[in-house]
């Protein structure tokens, strides 16, 4: 499989040829195509790309394949040499393989036959939903993208940013109240001096990381941290402030404050772009959930016996479903659990 920008591309790698066989002769041509990049032709649809075991792989079957992956991320998918390697590989053992079964008559079989009309099915329903998706005329967003951008003023308010360092005294390894004392002589020494505060982080912070970091938190105001952490922060409104001891899950903290960003608003022109565009696309998403919300509330026609009979229909001779299965252990499981008086009433009263 080939992951790309969280959309996964089917290939039959599992059967590829060893990588020393092909690698050399397929690096040697990507290198020679890097070298006259700006002289590469665009390629009509059938001319061959390359060739192997007397089957052939054309433009047009990139294009076919190409459909697989949303129309966005098809550059930056074969902009990537391994990646079209792996394609080109991977097609030409499809259809080396197919043109086997072919050859067999492993085509002309029934149930091989109704997997590939199911695998045609496939591929005209994403194209049908595709071709409706493209049919759609999208309305003037302008007025409602206005509307939007005032009623939801808050969504486009980039978040400030709160650096601060802090003093860790944790209370794991001492009591609540030496850990008390010790914040507390902390405080009035930061309070008293606090440009020696990184003094104050090495003597006295119990927090692991301020070797590397000495003390340093950013972006404190965030949920990246406890929220007792966050209020404290959010507190502090100038540069060397320091905090009263907040107490966390970690211990007793002391802050001062080194940079308070404030909250910026994005204009509407700053967002239009971005506004338009979730605008179009929820737009789009509504009309072709409607589309598919259509096919499926339509009427059905159904065997209830038939419906039934596929529950079944892959089970051995002789053996049970597994919910039955389960039923009876979780039957069992019950009996072993209930009370012997309990047990005895159930059975005078024929209960189980």
């Amino acid at each position: 499989m080939v992951f790309f920008q969280g959309h996964t591309i089917t290939m039959m790698t599992a059967f590829a040829r060893p990588a020393r066989l092909v690698a050399p002769f397929v690096s040697f041509m990507f290198a020679a195509a890097a070298a006259h990049s700006q002289q590469l032709p665009s390629g009509s649809p059938n001319d061959v790309i390359i060739s192997q075991g007397g089957v052939s792989v054309t433009m047009q079957d990139i294009d076919a394949y190409a459909q697989k992956i949303p129309e966005g991320d098809r550059v930056g998918f074969f902009d990537n040499p391994k990646r079209i390697e792996s394609v080109l590989m991977s097609l030409l053992l499809t259809k080396q393989l197919a043109a086997e079964a072919r050859a067999q008559k492993i085509d002309q079989e029934v149930l091989v036959q109704k997997e590939m009309s199911q695998s045609a099915d496939d591929v005209l329903a994403r194209a049908d939903m595709e071709h409706f998706r493209k049919s759609l005329t999208p309305p003037n967003f302008e007025n409602l993208a206005k509307e939007y951008y005032v009623a939801h003023k808050s969504e486009f308010l980039v978040p400030g940013t709160i650096n601060v360092k802090h003093v860790l005294v944790s209370n794991k390894e001492r009591s609540e109240d030496e850990a008390k004392a010790r914040i507390a002589e902390v405080e009035s020494a930061a309070k008293s001096n606090p440009e020696q505060f990184d003094a104050l982080v090495e003597k006295y912070s119990d927090d692991p990381s301020k070797s590397e970091n000495h003390g340093l938190m950013e972006d404190a105001g965030s949920s990246k941290y406890v929220p007792p952490f966050v209020e404290a922060a959010k507190a502090l409104k100038k540069p060397g402030q320091i905090s009263p001891p907040v107490k966390t899950q970690f211990g007793y903290h002391v802050l001062k404050l080194v940079e308070h960003n404030p909250d910026v608003q994005r204009t509407f022109a700053e967002a239009h772009d971005e506004l338009v565009a979730k605008l179009r696309t929820e737009f789009l998403d509504r009309q072709v959930a409607d589309h598919m919300a259509q096919k499926r509330n339509q009427p059905i026609d159904a065997n209830p016996d038939l419906v039934a009979a596929v529950r079944t229909r892959f089970l051995p001779a002789g053996a049970e479903l597994p919910s039955e299965k389960a039923a009876e252990l979780n039957a069992e499981t019950l009996k072993k659990n209930i009370d012997p008086n309990e047990q005895k009433r159930r059975s005078e009263n024929g209960q189980h």
